[in-house]
């Protein structure tokens, strides 16, 4: 039911942000629509209206069938979530895909009849235009982003204090917590470094609006990117602070964690959502604006212009957003990589899931190793570790808490932590009976098998095993 939960309104999320970049009902703004350069007597007319109409009942319709969907979708969670993933992937690329055919689809459209019908750009538009005073100030808008750099030396700073060091080179996955962080605030610097080196935009032949206009999108850009930064820090900072007198992270600090760690998006989106108006109102004022028709580079929905030598270019579909130009193999290239990257990773993901629930949990004795086997990893011990080995009825009554691999309604596997066993692993059939105890210097571990004799014959296995070693 937890994982039902948690995809459904991680569906929701995705939907709704998609919605709310690419899926809004698109108004005449700027001397456009759609993304297209139109005069507004045109963008009035009974047949682009009519034309818009049926693209908003499109979307709605594309939009609320996802809803039912990935809803629907998530009720393989209860049966085999290896199953759930690779139909939730499916659906993640058909939304994807979905989304931006229906975009870009009916933006092209109305681009040809554009062409069809020979109407010119908006009053005031022009192919190029370049504001030399609003270009010079370029590099003196926004807050410097070195900041990243302090926040970068907060996150180790914790390696002083030698608990600390003991903690991130003894735990199998402390590790995970100071790299992330670092990871994470090293790509909101760049993502700072790429926003204060963008291009300004012409919107008006007042110079100085212009200047007002992409000063305050910079600035409001860099606090966003710096307060993000500052947040996942503290995050982590919180985190290593929490640690108690077992080296562990509790569950309450962990939920801290994820709480810290989500304002950065709710920076993000407000600031998004504050520079939005602001402009608007500055636009308000603009008593001679200037639109730049470069609509044949976008004609397909994406950008390209070989006369152009930038790389990242402002989406039309979303103002805060920036996309790679296709004429340059530069921009190829890395649209290339990126889907790569993230098909690989889906993949990569949905083969794991699909090996821990149905590759079958095995053990063998080999020389004078006992090596359990499974989807999730094989664990090799050696028979000079083991303590005892003892055939349970049942696993131990205990409150367990997973501390890294799967578990299931079919599967415990993994390392665990139980508030009596202390660290034990764990790779068991959930309902089968009896468990395999193997006691070691680490703690202990449980294995079974569905086959009853199969568990009871290992058992006789390592027994002959470790009195053939004494």
């Amino acid at each position: 039911m937890f994982m039902f939960c948690v995809f459904a309104v991680t569906d929701l999320v995705i939907i709704g942000i998609f919605y709310a970049v690419y899926g809004t009902r698109r108004k005449y703004s700027e001397g456009m629509l759609l993304g297209v350069h139109l005069p507004q007597s045109a963008a009035e007319s009974e047949e682009v209206t009519a034309f818009m109409a049926r693209y908003w009942r499109n979307t709605k319709i594309f939009y609320a069938v996802n809803v039912v969907i990935s809803t629907a979708i998530c009720g393989f969670c209860f049966w085999y979530f290896s199953v759930f993933m690779i139909v939730w992937s499916v659906w993640l690329l058909e939304f994807c895909i979905g989304a931006m055919v229906l975009l870009y689809g009916t933006h092209r459209k109305l681009y040809d009849m554009k062409v069809e019908k020979g109407w010119i750009g908006s009053s005031g538009s022009r192919i190029m235009a370049v504001d030399t005073k609003a270009a010079a100030q370029s590099g003196r808008m926004g807050v410097s982003a070195l900041w990243h750099l302090l926040f970068c030396a907060l996150i180790l700073m914790p390696c002083i204090d030698a608990d600390i060091r003991h903690f991130l080179v003894m735990s199998d996955d402390g590790w995970i917590f100071p790299v992330t962080g670092i990871l994470v605030s090293f790509t909101f610097g760049i993502l700072h470094t790429a926003v204060l080196r963008m291009r300004n935009k012409v919107y008006s032949e007042d110079s100085d609006l212009n200047v007002e206009i992409n000063r305050m999108q910079k600035n409001v850009w860099s606090w966003a990117l710096v307060g993000s930064s500052l947040f996942n820090a503290a995050a982590y900072l919180v985190v290593v602070s929490g640690i108690d007198a077992d080296g562990e992270i509790s569950a309450g600090m962990l939920v801290v964690y994820c709480i810290m760690e989500t304002i950065p998006g709710i920076f993000m989106i407000g600031g998004f959502f504050y520079m939005r108006s602001r402009k608007e109102k500055l636009l308000r004022k603009n008593d001679r604006p200037m639109y730049i028709d470069d609509d044949v580079y976008w004609k397909n929905g994406w950008y390209s212009n070989p006369n152009d030598r930038r790389l990242m270019v402002q989406d039309w579909a979303c103002t805060w957003n920036y996309t790679t130009n296709m004429a340059r193999p530069a921009g190829k290239i890395f649209m290339f990589l990126a889907l790569l990257f993230v098909a690989a990773c889906l993949v990569w993901g949905c083969v794991l899931i699909w090996k821990i629930d149905f590759v079958p949990i095995g053990l063998n004795i080999s020389g004078t190793q006992v090596v359990i086997t499974s989807g999730y990893s094989d664990y090799g011990i050696a028979c000079d570790d083991i303590t005892g080995v003892e055939l349970l009825d049942s696993l131990p009554d205990d409150d367990y808490r997973k501390i890294n691999g799967g578990e299931d309604q079919h599967k415990m596997m993994g390392r665990f932590k139980g508030e009596n066993t202390g660290k034990c692993r764990m790779y068991l059939y959930t309902g089968y009976t009896p468990v395999l105890e193997i006691m070691t210097g680490d703690g202990p571990v449980y294995v079974n098998s569905k086959d009853p004799q199969e568990t009871e014959e290992w058992m006789r296995e390592i027994s002959v095993n470790i009195a053939e070693s004494s």
